[in-house]
């Protein structure tokens, strides 16, 4: 609604006052919207509960508000509902950055300038969405440095060789480092002799996983037992993995066999192409990869299975 004035009175915001006969006040003059105006508003709200007007009833308008909370959260109270604090507090949701690959497109627009850039969205603990606006940061030559987000702060530029970030000077890759649930883990920045910036964003979602095919990329046949094949997966997540899984998926002979598909259960020993199971195998998972090192017998290619969760 709108503040009606009194009658000739220019002052949209002007006060009404009283008869003062002594004073020679003779009181504001009152235009019909200022009386029908609240009433309607009032009326709309009763209405709006199913409520009908009653002047017998002052408390209708208290009725109203009530059946309308009532109806939007469920009724039966305070248990049933939580305010946007308290739901920004409880809810065990991983930050997500709400763009196809989970990263935000943080750029070095010239050297020495690291730009988080502005438009884009994430959730904060599932449930609340905030709006990058543009920020700019200053970087020095050398430097291995985090872009983080924390919900007090806002977006900041951590030195991983600043003892106040990092006290038990511990490696990059740590996974003290990942996100978690209010401090989230947006890219990884080092910069060269000459203050240029290369970016690795690393992707945020509420759930990260894969499920991938890889072929051995690291073939070493020699005539001994056993040869190496190792399998990677590159990948660039704000938090390792927290579960994942790998088999041989296939192995193909280089000469004398075909094709052929195994599972793990039917690699036994003595059955060309083999791997040597009770050697296999070695991984190494963090944010950034998941890969495997495979004893193999003979001359073979490689193909293993890698499924993953965060």
């Amino acid at each position: 609604m709108k503040y009606i004035q009194p009658f000739g009175d220019p002052n949209p915001n002007a006060s009404y006052q009283d008869r003062n006969t002594p004073g020679a006040v003779s009181g504001s003059r009152v235009p019909a919207k200022a009386i029908e105006n609240p009433m309607r508003e009032i009326m709309a709200v009763i209405a709006a509960a199913g409520i009908a007007g009653s002047d017998d009833d002052l408390t209708q308008l208290l009725q109203a508000i009530t059946a309308l909370i009532a109806a939007a959260t469920g009724g039966e109270g305070d248990p049933n509902y939580v305010l946007m604090t308290q739901a920004r507090g409880r809810l065990p949701i991983f930050p997500e950055i709400l763009t196809a690959d989970g990263q935000l497109p943080v750029t070095s627009p010239s050297t020495g300038t690291v730009r988080v850039p502005a438009g884009y969205d994430f959730l904060h603990r599932g449930i609340f969405n905030i709006t990058t606006v543009q920020t700019d940061f200053a970087t020095s030559a050398n430097k291995t440095y985090h872009l983080r987000w924390n919900p007090a702060d806002g977006f900041v530029l951590k030195d991983l060789a600043d003892s106040g970030y990092n006290a038990g000077a511990l490696a990059e890759g740590n996974v003290i480092f990942d996100s978690g649930f209010d401090n989230m883990l947006v890219a990884l920045i080092v910069t060269n002799a000459s203050n240029v910036a290369t970016i690795t964003k690393l992707a945020n979602k509420a759930t990260l996983a894969l499920d991938q095919l890889v072929h051995a990329t690291n073939i070493r046949p020699v005539d001994s037992n056993p040869t190496f094949a190792d399998c990677v997966y590159s990948m660039a997540w704000a938090r390792r993995p927290t579960s994942f899984s790998y088999y041989p998926a296939k192995i193909v002979n280089n000469a004398d066999r075909v094709d052929s598909d195994y599972m793990l259960m039917a690699l036994t020993a003595g059955t060309p192409p083999q791997i040597s199971v009770s050697d296999v195998p070695v991984i190494d998972v963090n944010r950034y990869r998941i890969s495997s090192t495979v004893a193999c017998d003979y001359t073979q290619d490689l193909w293993m299975h890698f499924s993953a969760r965060a």
